[in-house]
């Protein structure tokens, strides 16, 4: 009789025990604690069938993320697939430093204005109209239409009112009109020359569109800085997720003030923070 403990033996051999275990989970519906509370139990043909076709799958380079179609951000469940980048840890972060500013300027009857440039998968607008109430708009754009389909995808499957969030397809902030209390954005960083580096897992499956910011990774944020203090309003404040060195100095450049930087969990540079002077 084949196994479920068999099963991750095996799998675990060829990828690693972590990702056989999900994979596992995945193709048996126990969850991952499930999966070694129940290695005794058998395993159906067309359940090993599935779980090693994912194993070939993850073999060649693609990400479990996309193999099992979602992966968690801020506690929520999003679809993952290569139309937009994989959500990851370190942008937490991210929002988190937003919604902390968010809460410190809310209060009263006024909406508060929120922009998320280069949205992909959308887990950043999505994670801040979870964490607030209707008090904030919330528009996110992207130049990829899709990503903007992934984004409104994961929308509806985190039970979002479909008017909640305002998605344009545009380059930036292009087109998009209004003044904003906050601007947010993980946008491409990676340097054109380090493409080829990057793990096959990222360079062969996920969008080289939301990966490469030119030759010294910082073309996106050289619009993207001058255009989010015109569209700011005074006392509002730009929150970037960062690669290579040089953003504190653009956003300085462009007349913002108390910028900041901040480190992720593993003491790498990862975001800045700035705002806007009140005139």
């Amino acid at each position: 009789m084949r196994t479920i403990g068999n099963a991750l033996i095996y799998g675990a051999k060829l990828i690693g025990n972590r990702e056989a275990k999900l994979l596992l989970s995945h193709a048996t519906g126990y969850s991952m604690s499930g999966v070694v509370l129940h290695t005794h139990k058998a395993i159906s043909d067309d359940e090993y069938n599935l779980y090693l076709s994912y194993i070939r799958r993850r073999q060649a380079g693609e990400p479990v993320q996309y193999i099992i179609g979602q992966w968690e951000f801020m506690g929520l469940p999003f679809i993952s697939d290569k139309r937009a980048l994989i959500p990851r840890p370190e942008t937490e972060l991210l929002v988190e430093q937003a919604f902390a500013f968010i809460k410190k300027i809310s209060g009263g009857e006024n909406i508060i204005r929120v922009l998320d440039v280069c949205t992909g998968s959308g887990c950043i607008a999505i994670s801040i109209a979870r964490l607030t109430d209707k008090y904030v708009e919330i528009t996110a754009t992207d130049i990829s239409p899709d990503a903007l389909s992934l984004a409104r995808e994961n929308t509806e499957k985190n039970f979002l009112e479909p008017e909640r969030i305002k998605f344009i397809e545009t380059d930036l902030l292009d087109g998009v009109s209004g003044d904003f209390d906050v601007i947010i954005s993980n946008p491409p960083y990676v340097l054109s020359s380090e493409m080829e580096n990057l793990s096959q897992t990222i360079r062969d499956h996920e969008p080289h569109l939301a990966l490469d910011g030119g030759a010294d990774g910082l073309d996106i944020y050289r619009r993207l800085i001058p255009q989010s203090k015109n569209a700011l309003r005074p006392g509002g404040a730009l929150f970037l997720e960062i690669g290579p060195v040089g953003v504190m100095d653009l956003m300085a450049d462009a007349g913002f003030e108390n910028i900041n930087l901040l480190h992720d969990y593993a003491e790498l540079e990862r975001i800045v923070t700035g705002v806007k002077k009140n005139v």
